[in-house]
């Protein structure tokens, strides 16, 4: 089984890349996708996505998914079909089939962006944060500026697209792996519907800033 890196729909590949190398040094197969052309799509975002993933992986493969992408995992497996043997989702949202971004997003944070938008697009992800908050999750200035060019603008109409209500397979094997607070909520309920949940005492993007430990979490917490 290849491991297969989605990275955020607000990020890029490179948030993963250092982790991607790590467990090539570990002697597992691993692949970067890149999802970012999926916004070029008018509508039916998770679709793209999800088709985008599919061109890309050519064998079997776990999924592991940060953040945003964990919404995509249904789209990437109704794409891949039978190739996808299970998913690590990595301090990621949980699907939320008929349901749009916005809607599971904070009622401010949607206000903000709707109306910080330009040409239909929101502001890219790190605008996001307060001023000051990235240098301290990133401190390296360019790995910083890689993550920064990497990250697209996402278009509002795909924050507004509800997920696609689609068939989960009950054969594809789920863990989670929680990296900050923020997404305590994900994992309660993870660990509810009765995945394996680990706790790496880390932050958002310690896929970046930690990667061998990340990647050493992510292979112990391969699904069976």
């Amino acid at each position: 089984m290849v491991f297969a890196l989605v990275h955020s729909p607000f990020l890029g590949p490179q948030s993963w890349a250092r982790t991607h190398a790590v467990l090539e040094d570990l002697g597992e197969a691993s692949r970067l996708l890149d999802l970012r052309e999926a916004f070029g799509a008018v509508e039916n975002f998770y679709a793209a996505f999800g088709a985008a993933a599919a061109r890309q992986i050519d064998g079997p493969s776990i999924l592991v998914v940060h953040s945003g992408a964990g919404a995509l995992v249904p789209a990437i497996v109704n794409s891949a079909r039978r190739l996808i043997g299970g998913a690590v989702f990595v301090d990621a949202l949980l699907p939320h089939p008929g349901r749009s971004w916005f809607d599971t997003a904070p009622a401010a944070l949607a206000d903000r962006l709707r109306a910080e938008a330009d040409a239909d697009l929101a502001p890219a992800w790190p605008r996001w944060m307060s001023p000051g908050a990235l240098a301290r999750l990133v401190p390296d200035r360019s790995m910083r500026d890689a993550l920064v060019r990497d990250a697209p603008r996402a278009p509002l109409a795909f924050l507004e697209e509800p997920a696609p209500i689609l068939p989960d397979p009950p054969e594809l094997a789920r863990a989670y792996l929680q990296l900050s607070a923020g997404y305590d909520e994900e994992a309660a309920s993870a660990r509810g519907s009765g995945w394996p949940v680990e706790r790496f005492r880390g932050h958002h993007l310690s896929i970046m800033t930690d990667p061998r430990p990340i990647a050493t979490a992510i292979i112990a917490s391969r699904p069976a």
